[in-house]
């Protein structure tokens, strides 16, 4: 007999907003303000323009289905593309083409480009990652443009044989916007692009993609990690993250859009022996959350639930029972 249980039904928040400043040129100089920054507990600043006043963009859910289903193959099986992507572009639609930033460690004159600063910060105990991309272009161009997008790539640390091998995705557009403004050539243009993923559970940092920064880019490598065990209550164990009931590693899932949300599934089953008619899971994750050499967390947390069914034996007479229960996160653009 099988019976399935839906573990928990988890939704994160994946939030765009996008403004255009053009600036002129003489303006330049007190126009960037130091910004002040969190990575957790860990504080740095950033050369930025200013942040109010974004404007909600479109998430690209099939985009972002394909980064989510690309990290966490990554992540799990501990294989996939490790050769660099670059980490971000901006497409600007113009009357007479398309332009493309791409990445830059910082703002240059006379140059085209998109930097990137990253914030993570703990809220009701649920965290939040913030990705802040900065598109500039200080060159003496003008143009007028009808449309921005933007393409973003995701990294992380793995190990092969004992040595770091780190992984990327593919540079995969996560939002777009209708953008209609002119740069003229006495001015220099400013993009700010924020993507955050938000109400992300202390267990589902595990979950949610790295998205390349700056500080990934450059000295302070961002790491997170997991290690994901699920036990099944068999009523002949102890039930428990350290205990002997039957238990299984997060493998297989599967992805797919739906209402404008991407829902990733982790499948999980396990044989519970005779005579089980009440189904307990527990899900044991550790999370970590690391800058560089500095950890910033590390805990083990736990996810339970249970369901009653009445499991009666095959005709044959032979018993044996099989539960199946299903990790949901949903990813849900706005």
């Amino acid at each position: 007999m099988v019976q399935k249980l839906v573990l928990r039904n988890e939704v994160i928040k994946v939030k765009g907003r996008v403004k255009v400043i053009t600036v002129k040129k003489e303006d330049f100089e007190k126009f960037l303000k130091l910004t002040k920054l969190r990575i957790l507990d860990k504080e740095y600043e950033a050369l930025m323009p200013p942040l109010d006043g974004l404007q909600k963009n479109t998430i690209d859910v099939n985009g972002l289905a394909t980064l989510v289903q690309q990290f966490m193959s990554n992540m799990l099986f501990q294989s996939g593309n490790t050769n660099q992507v670059s980490p971000v572009q901006m497409i600007l639609t113009t009357e007479s083409g398309n332009i493309t930033l791409s990445y830059s460690s910082s703002i240059g004159l006379n140059s085209q480009g998109v930097t990137i600063f990253m914030q993570i910060f703990q809220e009701n105990n649920n965290y939040t990652f913030q990705y802040y991309y900065i598109g500039f272009d200080t060159t003496n161009s003008s143009y007028t443009t009808s449309q921005l997008e933007l393409y973003v790539s995701a990294s992380l640390n793995g190990s092969v044989n004992g040595g770091l091998v780190v992984y990327y995705t593919d540079m995969i557009r996560i939002a777009y916007t209708s953008a209609s403004f002119t740069k003229a050539s006495d001015s220099y243009l400013f993009i700010v692009w924020l993507i955050e993923f938000q109400n992300i559970p202390p267990y589902l940092v595990f979950f949610t993609p790295i998205l390349q920064n700056n500080l990934v880019m450059n000295t302070d490598t961002i790491y997170h990690g997991s290690s994901d065990v699920v036990y099944f209550n068999n009523n002949q164990c102890s039930f428990s993250c350290s205990g002997n009931c039957p238990s299984v590693s997060l493998t297989g899932f599967v992805t797919y859009v739906q209402n404008n949300s991407v829902v990733l599934e982790f499948p999980i089953q396990a044989p519970l022996g005779n005579g089980v008619s009440n189904i307990e899971v527990l899900l044991c994750t550790t999370t970590v959350i690391g800058i560089g050499s500095h950890l910033v967390v590390s805990k083990l947390f736990t996810v339970s639930g249970s369901t009653s069914a009445t499991l009666a034996p095959p005709v044959s007479g032979a018993t044996f029972y099989i539960a199946i229960a299903t990790i949901t996160i949903t990813y849900q653009g706005s």
